[in-house]
């Protein structure tokens, strides 16, 4: 009889806890529509002189839940809306791990996340122009192969770069070009600022393109971690981007092939998108040393930060706005 009331009494704690837990409800992960990645910020995070973050912060994550993710310290923000957004850091290494930890952290539903990276970048006057907003639409590392330095240039080889097809996959990205196509659609006529400092500063080229007026562009992304600088550097930059067979390289950053891995891993590099804009030319200008223009302020930071955030905004909009057909189904202009 002990044994049965026992029996009893434990079915009935049993049946008690399910209760509790039903009760309770089971607690949903926030799912990630836009996840916004910044490399960084110049002060504090509003109110102060806008590095990369600010002004995607003030506009979406002010006030949005907080989660500490690593020791980098690395701070993801999630508003209502299903933006998030971060400062990732600065190279691929970073850039890789950090999107790495975001999308296998198990608080989160990134499972049909559009990663949109958005900040500052270089290019060549021969390109365009300090102002622009590139949209990117293939990923080229600038170191991942073979190399040599111009002072040992092999006989019967003039170049400078051999590419080696073990690197392909992280050296080599294509991202989706139809979204790509409809991002850049979307954002064509954007009104992009300019600056009487930069117009001055763009006058010491010759180039036409580097006169002309920020723009809305697309084009390559070169990857190097290191901030090269100099004609030969671009010289080698569209050395392999030819040596891949991709277009012609319009800006030049640190991490996006990092942030290309990462999504790429994880069954996301079709909801990819790149946006840099563009704060300095990656060469002097005739008279200038490779050194000067490292040291010198192009005048155009602010307007890039301003320009990068208006074009990416638009299209960060777009997506939460028509989420009931972007969740499953990736925008296109076709």
């Amino acid at each position: 009889m002990k044994r049965s009331v026992k029996q009893v009494s434990l079915v009935l704690v049993l049946l008690l806890c399910v209760a509790m837990l039903g009760a309770q409800g089971v607690v949903e992960k926030p799912e990630i529509k836009v996840l916004i990645l910044d490399m960084f910020e110049v002060g504090e995070n509003k109110g102060d002189f806008a590095g990369e973050f600010q002004y995607f912060y003030e506009t979406y994550l002010d006030g949005a839940e907080v989660y500490e993710l690593n020791e980098m310290p690395l701070k993801l923000y999630i508003n209502d809306e299903g933006v998030a957004g971060c400062i990732a850091g600065m190279g691929k290494a970073q850039a890789a791990a950090s999107l790495t930890t975001i999308l296998t952290d198990p608080r989160f539903d990134t499972s049909n996340t559009y990663i949109v990276v958005s900040g500052c970048s270089g290019m060549s006057p021969e390109r365009g122009t300090l102002g622009d907003v590139v949209w990117a639409d293939e990923l080229v590392d600038y170191e991942l192969g073979h190399g040599w330095q111009q002072s040992d240039i092999v006989a019967g080889y003039e170049g400078t770069f051999l590419r080696s097809e073990g690197y392909d996959r992280p050296g080599y990205i294509t991202l989706n070009k139809d979204l790509a196509q409809w991002a850049y659609d979307l954002t064509v006529d954007v009104p992009l600022l300019d600056d009487p400092s930069a117009a001055a500063y763009r006058a010491n080229y010759s180039a036409s393109e580097a006169n002309e007026k920020p723009a809305v562009r697309m084009g390559v992304s070169v990857t190097g971690d290191s901030y090269w600088h100099g004609s030969a550097s671009s010289a080698r930059a569209d050395e392999v981007t030819a040596a891949y067979g991709a277009g012609t390289y319009m800006v030049t950053q640190m991490e996006d092939n990092g942030f290309g891995v990462a999504a790429m891993n994880h069954g996301l590099l079709e909801r990819l998108l790149v946006c840099r804009d563009v704060v300095n030319f990656d060469q002097p200008y005739p008279g200038q040393t490779v050194r000067e223009s490292l040291d010198a302020s192009s005048g155009a930071f602010s307007i890039g930060m301003k320009n990068g955030f208006a074009v990416a905004s638009t299209v960060i909009d777009a997506l939460v706005s028509n989420w009931d057909t972007y969740k499953n189904q990736t925008p296109s202009s076709k």
